[in-house]
């Protein structure tokens, strides 16, 4: 496959412990460093990484043009999440230009409590990603909206990103239309719809618990006279702006039709993104060149209220570029990685060792931290738990769907939690609010891996092999 006039044909072999721990050290330290000594960016640290990786690769038997050929063919797997991002980037644009975002903005201000609004917000981001099974979509539609709805009463935006968060992942980790859901039964070779009943055991709880805190923390909102005058100078504003009627509200009802009907979500975005374009020139009457515009660079306009300015000029592809960035080099390097077996040398060192459903559960969850550690991308996550955990899983009796629910957990939610991985720099760019001031709130991200050890410590929702479906099993084996 990677031959080459030019290249000599060397043996491969694995890493020992030591070799491997060493790779590992040393990309933390190139990680850790870049990020929080030199502060540079994301994707210039991991692609400077490979050089790294290279040079580790090479005393096991790898060229460059044979990591970069295996790169490659991992980030081939991301393009679908690629074109999301940039349709996502275009629709937010275009949607702010037509009114639609306004229109949403304008009356959740009217009609929702201060004091009901977290947990409201958590419902309703719940609901929508279950009927279109897209987090990322909600997040940057519904999401933008409900975001200006909150600030425009004061709410502090942490909570409110950590409550739109939480919902739009609950409902994208249950939903069958969901790329991540499909995604990690898949690897582990799980009936889909298995697959999401076996998460029910950490969602509801999750959910719940979640809901509680929000409702909490909202009975914690202060109403004062400044708010309220200030809601009614933002309902103002927004219809002296925009027109703001159900009208408006058409390319939103679009996309969610589209994407209820299973159509692919790249489709239904930038579907609802051209309508968005429609309404904003013959609608609202913006320049056209303005809004086309708006798809590249994001919703540009001067308004005299500078609430305004900040909350609705946004989005664009180009503001999509960076999380883009992160997510090719970081897939990519992941890709190097499970090649060259790092990880799997590490965890069958201590294989026989594993015996408890506990120590097993705990081991899965470490590998799926330690791997979007390394990448903040959650496909890989799910790779390297599948390689490095399914077969000890079956040799313990218990079934893939643990597995598979543990990807989701840990994995799935987990790139929500770092400050580079994948889905937390798409929320910085498209909510514009910082990693430190989101990540405290989503409780669901945290309560999700919590119930997953508790399911592991007492054995409730432990999906197992019977006795004769073991001995099927060794007889096929042997």
């Amino acid at each position: 496959m990677f031959k080459n006039k030019n290249d000599k044909i060397r043996t491969k072999v694995s890493p020992s412990v030591g070799y491997a721990v060493l790779i590992l050290v040393t990309l933390a330290i190139i990680l850790i460093s870049g990020i929080r000594v030199f502060n540079a960016p994301l994707a210039v640290i991991m692609f400077l990484a490979w050089i790294v990786i290279n040079a580790f690769a090479y005393k096991l038997g790898y060229s460059y043009r044979e990591l970069e050929e295996i790169a490659i063919g991992t980030i081939r797997n991301s393009i679908q999440a690629v074109i999301i991002m940039l349709a996502v980037g275009v629709l937010i644009g275009s949607w702010i230009a037509s009114g639609t975002v306004p229109t949403i903005i304008y009356y959740g201000l009217k009609i929702l409590s201060p004091n009901y609004y977290l947990v409201t917000t958590l419902i309703i981001c719940a609901l929508v990603s279950m009927f279109t099974g897209t987090s990322w979509g909600t997040i940057g539609t519904v999401g933008v909206a409900l975001l200006g709805i909150g600030i425009g009463m004061g709410i502090n935006p942490g909570m409110i990103a950590g409550a739109l968060i939480s919902g739009s992942w609950f409902g994208d980790k249950l939903s069958p239309l969901s790329d991540t859901t499909n995604f990690a039964s898949s690897v582990m070779g799980v009936d889909l719809m298995k697959h999401v009943k076996h998460m029910l055991y950490t969602t509801i709880p999750a959910l719940t618990v979640s809901a509680i805190i929000f409702l909490i923390l909202g009975f914690g909102v202060k109403i004062d006279a400044a708010n309220i005058n200030n809601i009614a100078i933002i309902s103002n504003d927004l219809s002296q702006y925009f027109k703001i009627n159900p009208i408006t509200l058409i390319p939103m009802i679009v996309v969610i039709t589209l994407l209820i009907k299973q159509k692919p979500a790249s489709q239904a975005i930038l579907v609802g993104a051209a309508l968005g374009m429609v309404f904003a020139i013959f609608y609202q009457k913006f320049d056209a060149s303005m809004v086309l515009k708006a798809g590249l660079t994001g919703f540009n306009y001067e308004f005299d209220n500078e609430f305004l300015t900040k909350l609705l000029n946004r989005g664009g592809m180009d503001s999509m570029t960076r999380t883009i960035q992160a997510l090719i080099f970081t897939t990519g390097l992941g890709g190097m990685l499970r090649e060259m077996d790092v990880l799997k040398v590490l965890v069958s060192k201590i294989s026989h060792k594993i015996k408890s459903t506990f120590v097993l559960v705990l081991s899965a969850v470490s590998v799926s931290y330690l791997s979007i550690g390394l990448t903040g991308s959650h496909m890989f996550a799910a790779i390297m738990v599948q390689s490095t955990m399914l077969d000890l899983f079956k040799k313990n009796g218990l079934k893939p769907e643990n597995l598979s629910r543990i990807c989701e957990d840990c994995g799935t939610l987990g790139v929500t939690l770092i400050p580079y991985g994948v889905t937390a720099l798409f929320i910085i760019d498209t909510l514009g609010i910082p990693f430190s001031q989101f990540a405290p709130y989503t409780f669901f991200c945290y309560l999700c891996p919590i119930f997953t050890l508790l399911l592991g410590l007492t054995g409730i929702g432990i999906s197992r092999y019977s006795d004769e479906e073991m001995k099927q099993m060794n007889l096929k084996e042997a």
